[in-house]
């Protein structure tokens, strides 16, 4: 017989709490008023059901390919990959960390990991450490011979100037072409805040034989973060919904980001002289704000370089890195709005350019999940926009309606993270909830201004040596470009809501 302990089911981290939000919800739709089923109510419903067939079905869309790619086709690439490991290996990995004012404790796990992982991949193995500060170099050497690590590992230290990490990059790859690596050889570009999980570099390292068109490959990503309870819980979600997203779109074959965490390349693809010169100064032509560097982004350009280049790409949801991430101040808005600035700008930097590559230089499935970037943003909007212009027109009622409908459909997005993640967290609807709406709001924002560019933890801003007059008007046209197609986007729900009227009488009388 059986003991009481091997019957219990071990429920999601977080599960009291979401069955209160549940209650909650349940209660919240039983107290809305009787008007939610007038003739206005029922036009809004519509419109959201509508809106609703279109968005939701997209992401149900991804949840479904996530799970064919992490159950079904992922699987069976991992057992060939498994049992052919050992002829599968390349002939030599480089493992290249890029560091700049990073904290010493997470520097030493950082190599830690990178060192034990580069002993037991059981390849020769040569440790690129491309950093600034002379106490680093001291630390990462002694770290070094205290893991006495075999012949067939080595570690090559590159001396850089803190001018940011795309030099840093740069000289790290020139570094490994210097070593003539053979053409088998692989790359892991692993950022200096990146902790490698265990027996990492071996499950991906073998990819590259098992598929001879892999250009580079990333994994799944977990944080360790040192903040509060709602920033833990906000990068969890994100990496969770990272999850799935990355899992769908790799069943095509490609991936949207080579995450400058920890992505491996062929060595051929990141020692060619025009990648390293893409990475060191890309740069943007823009038709309003002329042509500006690339002062973030390094892995959306890399990510571009191989797209142009006609490589395939892969996610490895099987394996983990662990990142270090201090959130840009304790203030939870400001913080998340900094770090969203910095993404959304990298992201939207990268999308016209593959755009413009069209769907022949890609699967059309990935080449369309690019266009979506650009709709969806104005999409999460149309929902409260669409709440607010019926609550002007016929009443609040609306507004608990709306909120209802939000609650219910954040309730089951959050209910299909437990794919990616056991964890069922009460916070996971209004933060998902927070990142569409707000995620947008800075989204449309950044569109109308690439140019605008900080790093969080360097605190450097791009200097494009405009004048006084030459950067008013860069302003003035950022601002006048923004304000219009948000006020296109406000008329346009506006008259499908009906609180616009068409002026047929008015174009009547102008026209005859």
């Amino acid at each position: 017989m059986k003991k009481l302990n091997d019957l219990k089911i071990k429920l999601p981290v977080g599960t009291g709490g979401f069955l209160i939000f549940t209650l909650a919800l349940a209660v919240a739709f039983s107290l809305l008023p009787h008007e939610f089923l007038d003739p206005g109510s029922k036009k809004f419903i519509f419109v959201l059901g509508v809106l609703a067939m279109w968005r939701y079905s997209w992401g149900l869309l991804h949840f479904v390919r996530s799970i064919i790619y992490r159950k079904i086709v992922f699987p069976r690439w991992r057992k060939t990959a498994d049992e052919n490991s050992d002829a599968l290996m390349p002939s030599h990995i480089y493992l290249m960390i890029t560091a700049f004012r990073i904290a010493a404790n997470t520097t030493m796990k950082v190599y830690e990991a990178t060192i034990r992982e580069a002993i037991a991949c059981g390849a020769p193995a040569t440790i690129v450490a491309s950093i600034v500060e002379l106490s680093d170099e001291f630390m990462i050497k002694e770290q070094f011979r205290a893991a006495n690590p075999p012949d067939h590992v080595r570690l090559m230290i590159v001396r850089i100037p803190g001018t940011g990490k795309r030099d840093g990059l740069a000289q790290g790859f020139r570094a490994i072409s210097r070593d003539m690596p053979a053409p088998d050889a692989v790359v892991a570009v692993i950022d200096g805040d990146s902790i490698l999980g265990e027996n990492l570099i071996r499950k991906c390292s073998t990819f590259f034989k098992l598929r001879p068109n892999l250009g580079a490959l990333t994994t799944d990503e977990d944080c360790i973060v040192e903040g509060s309870k709602l920033f833990k819980e906000w990068y969890s979600m994100r990496f969770a919904q990272r999850q799935i997203q990355m899992c769908s779109v790799a069943l095509s074959g490609r991936v949207m980001t080579l995450t400058g965490r920890m992505s491996m390349f062929r060595a051929s693809i990141v020692t060619h002289p025009d990648f390293i010169s893409h990475v060191e100064s890309d740069y943007l032509d823009h038709w309003r704000l002329g042509r500006f560097k690339f002062l973030t982004g390094d892995d959306k350009s890399s990510l571009f370089s191989v797209l142009k280049a006609g490589y395939e790409t892969l996610y490895i949801p099987d394996v983990v890195v662990y990142t270090v991430e201090h959130p840009p101040g304790d203030n939870f808005i400001q913080g998340t709005t900094q770090l969203m600035f910095r993404w959304f700008g990298n992201m939207l930097r990268t999308n016209s350019r593959v755009l413009a590559l069209g769907p022949t230089q890609m699967p059309l499935f990935v080449w369309w999940c690019f266009v979506d970037q650009r709709i969806s943003m104005w999409t999460a909007l149309s929902g409260p926009t669409f709440a607010i212009l019926l609550s002007l027109k016929y009443g609040v009622v609306f507004i608990p309606i709306y909120l209802v409908w939000v609650g219910f459909t954040r309730w089951i997005m959050a209910m299909m993270l437990l794919s990616s993640r056991p964890v069922l967290s009460w916070y996971y609807p209004f933060l998902i909830y927070y990142n569409q709406i707000w995620g947008s709001c800075i989204k449309t924002y950044v569109m109308f201004r690439l140019d605008r560019q900080s790093w969080t933890r360097q605190k450097t801003k791009l200097n494009r040596g405009l004048t006084a007059g030459q950067e008013a008007w860069v302003r003035f046209t950022s601002f006048a470009c923004h304000a219009t197609s948000v006020l296109v986007f406000v008329t346009i729900i506006g008259l499908i809501s009906g609180f616009f009227t068409f002026p047929t009488d008015l174009l009547g009388t102008i026209f005859g």
